[in-house]
């Protein structure tokens, strides 16, 4: 990476942490505030070009922890992307995979079958971000992700590998902070109908992606999935035709997942709804 690209991302990340620093020195939200400020799915729709924070910005900080969702959030995007796992003992929290094995380097540690003590006492890898000589950050339950973040960013929510029968208890998590149905979009590949169900009896907003690749292969997913979901998603780097044929179902599309301006521009051009963007620092100031 070029000398004057660094620059703009020490520039944009150094922003970033004074504004986190400013909201912690203002401490939590009074309630009047948090009204006002409280995040609507529609009014993110009606957004042109709107930037959801993959992982909270996976290549720019460790994914999913707290202070990546931090930073996402300071830097100006729209909504935040919550990917799941669930604890042997109940616990929910911020994990893609799994396992911790790529994101701490451990050797076969499925978190369902260990203790939130266990998973916290490992740290977050900045082995993906641009900047490896970051610190590692702890894990983030969702309890305290909902805490900071719920009725204050439109959230997708992802449950990841946890078995749909843990569905339930993950509706409940969400429901307990207020008026779940302006802040949830409930996020799984378009296969996983189960989660998209769930969300519609709730209320919810969702949100199924897939692949170029996957359609390839089983060229009847749409067919078969598509009505189960509010919004659909497909790569940004999908050829042409792909793009038709999603767009042609008649329900708003996001490109995922994005780490440059080049695709960004291309994301519009497709006429997306919005993105999801794992290179916030790059892709944020290309956005109108």
């Amino acid at each position: 990476m070029d000398g004057a690209v660094w620059s703009r991302r020490a520039v944009l990340a150094g922003a970033g942490l004074a504004a986190v620093g400013a909201a912690a020195a203002a401490g939590p939200l009074a309630p009047e505030a948090r009204a006002a400020s409280a995040p609507d799915v529609d009014r993110l729709l009606a957004t042109p070009a709107f930037l959801v924070a993959h992982r909270g910005g996976s290549r720019d900080w460790p994914e999913m922890s707290a202070f990546a969702y931090e930073r996402a959030a300071a830097l100006g995007a729209d909504a935040l992307e919550l990917s799941l796992s669930r604890t042997a003992d109940g616990v929910w929290f911020g994990l893609h995979d799994g396992t911790l094995d790529r994101t701490s380097g451990t050797q076969g540690f499925k978190a369902s079958e260990h203790t939130w003590a266990e998973v916290a006492s490992y740290r977050i890898s900045p082995s993906g971000t641009v900047d490896r000589t970051q610190p590692r950050r702890p894990y983030a339950r969702l309890e305290e992700l909902l805490e900071r973040w719920g009725g204050r960013r439109v959230l997708f929510v992802d449950p990841k590998a946890v078995s749909s029968r843990f569905h339930p208890e993950l509706v409940a998590a969400l429901r307990r902070v207020p008026s779940s149905q302006d802040w949830v979009v409930a996020k799984a590949p378009v296969a996983t109908t189960s989660w998209a169900d769930a969300a519609r009896r709730e209320g919810w907003r969702s949100w199924g992606f897939c692949w170029a690749r996957e359609l390839d292969a089983d060229p009847g997913l749409l067919t078969r999935t598509a009505a189960s979901w509010d919004l659909l998603g497909l790569d940004v780097g999908a050829p042409d035709a792909r793009w038709a044929e999603v767009a042609g179902l008649g329900r708003p599309v996001l490109a995922h997942v994005l780490t440059t301006p080049a695709q960004l521009q291309r994301a519009r051009a497709l006429g997306t709804a919005g993105a999801v963007v794992s290179d916030l620092v790059a892709v944020l100031p290309a956005r109108p």
